[in-house]
Parts: C-alpha cells; sequence; structure tokens
C-alpha cells in the first residue's frame, strides 16, 4: 500500500505494511515455540551424555580355550600279567596336558573285564606311579582303569589289556623219570610239591598233579601237551605206550584248586579223553571260569 502526500508539488512515498493483500511478515526461526524446544532437547542430551559417560578402556592378554584331551598312556599292567594276591604292585602310567590338573588322576580296577570297578586311588597326584596291594579275590580278566583331566574339563579315560590276580601257585614238580624196562608200560615218577613258586617259597600242599603227553619234543608249549590224566599220588602208570610209539614226551603240573574251578574242568577232561584237551586249553578254560567276581 502506498500513501501519497502532497507538499510543495513534491509527491513522498511511505513504504507502510498492510494486510489487504493477505500478506504476513515472515516469523524469525527463534520463535518462542521452537526455541523452547530446542533448549528442551539440547539439556536431554547433555544430561544423558553424563549419565552413561564410559571410563577409559584398557586390552585384555589373549585367552586360549584348550579343547584337546590330556595324552595318556598306562605302561603297567599292560596284559598278560601274573600278580599274585598278597603283593603289592605298581601301576605305572604316563600322562601330559599344557593344563594338566595335578591331582586329576583316578585309578579303578575290575575283576570282570570291565563289567564293574572298584576304586583305587582318587584325585591323586600324576606322578606315574600307584602302589596297589592285590585284592584277595582271584581273577584271570583283571584290568585298570585310569583317568586324568585338565583345568578346562577335557578328560582321557583307558583301560589295561587283561591281567591275571591269583594265589601263589605250587612250584613245578622236580625229579621226573620215566621208566619203559618192560618195553610195554611208561612208568612215570616225580618228586612231591611242597613249596610256592621262587621267589616266594613258602609252604604248599598240592591238590594234585596233571600228567600231559606229547608226542614231540615241544618242552615249552603248552598247545602240543594233552591231557592225560589227574592224580594225587607221585606216580603214573601210562600203560602200553612203549609198545605202540616210538618217543613219548611227560610234563607234570602241580596244582592248587582254591575256589573248585579246576576241579570242573578236570572232570570233563576225564570224562572225553579223546578231546585230547591241551595245557593251555585248560588254563584258557580256568580264565574264563574266573570272570566273574566271585
Amino acid at each position: 500500500m502506498f500513501s501519497k502526500n502532497v507538499s510543495n508539488n513534491e509527491l513522498e512515498f511511505t513504504p507502510t505494511f498492510g494486510t489487504q493483500l493477505n500478506e504476513k511478515p515472515p516469523k524469525p526461526w527463534h520463535n518462542g515455540g521452537n526455541m523452547r524446544k530446542a533448549l528442551l532437547a539440547l539439556v536431554l542430551c547433555m544430561l544423558l551424555s553424563s549419565a552413561f559417560a564410559l571410563s577409559s578402556y584398557g586390552t585384555s592378554a589373549p585367552v586360549a580355550n584348550d579343547t584337546v584331551n590330556p595324552s595318556l598312556s598306562i605302561l603297567s599292567p599292560n596284559g598278560g600279567e601274573a600278580w599274585y594276591i598278597g603283593d603289592t604292585n605298581e601301576i605305572l602310567w604316563e600322562a601330559s596336558d599344557p593344563n594338566l590338573v595335578n591331582n586329576s588322576v583316578n585309578l579303578w580296577y575290575s575283576l570282570n573285564s570291565g563289567t564293574n570297578y572298584i576304586p583305587i586311588a582318587e584325585e591323586t597326584i600324576n606322578d606315574g606311579s600307584q602302589p596297589w596291594l592285590m585284592p584277595s579275590t582271584q581273577s584271570y580278566n583283571a584290568r585298570v582303569k585310569i583317568q586324568v583331566s585338565d583345568s578346562f574339563g577335557n578328560t582321557t579315560e583307558k583301560s589295561s589289556a587283561g591281567f591275571s590276580i591269583t594265589y601263589v601257585p605250587p612250584a613245578e614238580p622236580t625229579g621226573v623219570v620215566v621208566d619203559i624196562s618192560n618195553n610195554v608200560d611208561a612208568v612215570i615218577n616225580w618228586q612231591a610239591v611242597t613249596k610256592t613258586i621262587p621267589p616266594y617259597n613258602s609252604d604248599i600242599t598240592p591238590d594234585g598233579y596233571i600228567v600231559l603227553y606229547n608226542e614231540s619234543p615241544y618242552e615249552h608249549d603248552e598247545h602240543f601237551f594233552y591231557f592225560l590224566t589227574e592224580t594225587n599220588s607221585l606216580s603214573y602208570t601210562h600203560q602200553r605206550v612203549a609198545r605202540f610209539r616210538d618217543q613219548m614226551f611227560y610234563r607234570i603240573v602241580a596244582y592248587k584248586d582254591y575256589d573248585g574251578k579246576m576241579a570242573d574242568i578236570l572232570a570233563e577232561a576225564k570224562a572225553d579223553p579223546e578231546r585230547s584237551l591241551s595245557l593251555a586249553e585248560i588254563k584258557s578254560r580256568l580264565h574264563d571260569a574266573e570272570g566273574a567276581v566271585k
């Protein structure tokens, strides 16, 4: 809108604002409402930054996660040993691991091929050796089991092969002689056994003697000596053998039957003489019969 002022023939124009053309003056950016909102947001940000401010930080050393089981080997018993009731034998092993717990070794034994285990020592040190007093129960199927662990919870467990725990057996008969002077029979004689095997040499009275024969000179091979008879005497006559054989070899074994197992095996051998049961088979059957805990 313009107004005109006439004075001294001069025109004066004075600009004025109005609303006739629906014009509005521009609002400043910092009008009251927006300004208050901006200030409020700024204050909130400062408060939040203060409330959740973090301290300085550091970096830890690398942490290794061990997932490898310890190494373990059983050195003794390792299978086939003949250990005797009343003796103390050493269980030997080797165990290693960078994080092995020193008191983490556990040892057990079994008298029935590992079906059941009985503790020997628990949480003992890893020094590779544990003295063990033999139990008073016979077994031809004994086992030893060892377990070791590291600090990360990794565990290794191993069992030995089978071995025997028995009473100390009688010594071998001595003075075995064979008389074939009549050219018909072979008369076998031997001296009485009164001691257990060396180095024990304790007094013993055998329950009997097993007479075995072999037509070839395999003196130390138990697979070729076969059952002939069982007797309580110190002599046996192998009838008419000298008439039909050019040579014959004999072996005498003294035995002590602590639990009646041998009696059953010998009774079976006597009932079937044509079976030709070898000394190795007799021992094998005895081992099988001894498998259960008695």
